[in-house]
């Protein structure tokens, strides 16, 4: 038994200190964003390493856990402090799912009335009722993506241009200049694919130019499948003048529910008060996240 316990905390710290110290390679190897995917799961296995270095008496390794556990989590501040709540306009975040023919969105916006809605996997089956909600969103753009479906920007406000102008087809972007009261604002709706071993990556470096290229102030909601303290984030952060809202709000379940990530996110203008909550699944596989921003 003892040596059983002996392996586990071997394996324990060594899953941890690889999950943790991996993710902050995502410039060299898009392998090291997969890694950040699962940093709060490598630092509970540190934390377990930790524990059972201690009962085995080794006291180097229970301090270098340690160590690593305390980096780890100030590597994660940004994400402890949920922002109070601002009051302002409204924008709902909701990943669809393909197959989600969006009759419980119709009936959430119908009683909450976001002020914008971004979506991603949109399909034929959600045309219908999307075109439903015209009265109250008069103002839609949906943009092809692949097979899961495209991405779209339902809103209250008008869109300044052409309607559509800011589709990029394939990409899993979509974004509209949109006339709030109080000043236009640039709002984007990003669906990126999963990490490596998928073509996040490969995305990611066809899209950093159109996003450099958006007018600010700028908005984003999407499924990102990747965590807030990513390189890819930073990536679109920088491109974007933008933010995470910051606060854990796992929006995504994997093995029945064994596994929550927080990869569903909405980004603002870092000095823009902002606020965000985990929203209702409403027929989808990932939850979604309704954000208030105080207008600036």
């Amino acid at each position: 038994m003892i040596k059983y316990a002996k392996t586990l905390t071997i394996l324990a710290f060594a899953f941890g200190a690889l999950g943790l110290i991996g993710g902050y390679f995502g410039d060299y190897h898009p392998a090291a964003d997969s890694l950040a995917v699962f940093r709060l799961y490598a630092l509970g296995a540190l934390f377990f390493a930790m524990f059972g270095f201690a009962l085995w008496r080794q006291s180097l390794l229970t301090y270098f856990s340690l160590g690593l556990l305390l980096f780890g989590v100030f590597s994660l501040r940004g994400q402890f402090a949920n922002p109070p709540a601002v009051e302002g306009f409204s924008l709902m975040q909701h990943n669809n799912l393909f197959r989600n023919d969006s009759r419980h969105l119709v009936d959430y916006a119908q009683v909450n009335a976001p002020d914008i809605i971004t979506l991603q996997e949109i399909t034929t089956g959600s045309v219908q009722q999307l075109a439903a909600m015209r009265a109250d969103y008069p103002y839609q753009v949906i943009c092809p993506f692949s097979a899961v479906g495209g991405v779209a920007i339902l809103s209250k406000y008008r869109f300044v241009g052409e309607q559509g102008e800011g589709c990029i087809e394939g990409l899993g972007m979509v974004s509209a200049r949109v006339a709030l009261p109080d000043g236009e604002i640039t709002v984007v709706s990003l669906h990126l694919h999963w990490p490596w071993p998928y073509g996040q990556s490969t995305q990611m470096d066809a899209l950093i130019p159109a996003l450099e290229g958006l007018k600010g102030p700028v908005f984003i909601g999407g499924d990102f499948n990747m965590v807030a303290w990513s390189i890819v984030m930073a990536r679109i952060e920088a491109a974007t003048d933008t933010k995470a809202i910051g606060g854990f709000r796992f929006t995504k379940t994997l093995f029945s529910g064994l596994v929550q990530l927080p990869i569903d996110h909405v980004l603002a203008p870092p000095n823009w008060p902002a606020s965000a909550i985990r929203g209702p699944r409403l027929g989808s596989d990932h939850n979604s996240v309704i954000a208030h921003f105080a207008l600036n």
